[in-house]
């Protein structure tokens, strides 16, 4: 059992991102007012990019704790720490290029989030394979 654990917070990233981005975000966008949805998100998504660093932060201490761990377990471990961190880091300046209508700006942030989302995503997916 304890050899199998560090496969859990991986499934874990992956459930949480697909519950986050699948589920919550376009049921709360379909069912709030943009106001309020614009609040709603600001209040979540800080909460998500922390909770996919926390449990990759787990994920690197469990590779670390397993005897026949792969470098690359370690790397997808590390590499979601880093990327919910740039995504928790580039959150003041998301809200704050749209709080100012500046599109250009938003739309980059924008990209990096969802491209490191994406990345965290699959490396987790494929984090089995290894």
């Amino acid at each position: 059992m304890e050899e199998m654990m560090h496969y859990y917070f991986p499934g874990m990233v992956v459930g949480l991102i697909l519950m986050q981005t699948a589920i919550v975000a376009p049921s709360l966008f379909r069912n709030l007012e943009i106001e309020v949805f614009g609040k709603v998100i600001r209040d979540l998504w800080p909460k998500f990019f922390l909770a996919l660093g926390l449990i990759g932060t787990l994920s690197l201490a469990s590779v670390y704790l397993q005897e026949d761990s792969e470098f690359i377990h370690f790397g997808i471990a590390g590499l979601t720490v880093i990327l919910s961190a740039i995504c928790y880091l580039i959150i003041p300046a998301t809200n704050k290029a749209t709080d100012e209508g500046n599109e250009s700006l938003f739309r980059i942030l924008h990209r990096v989030s969802v491209s490191s989302t994406v990345v965290m995503l699959i490396s987790n997916i494929l984090y089995v394979f290894f």
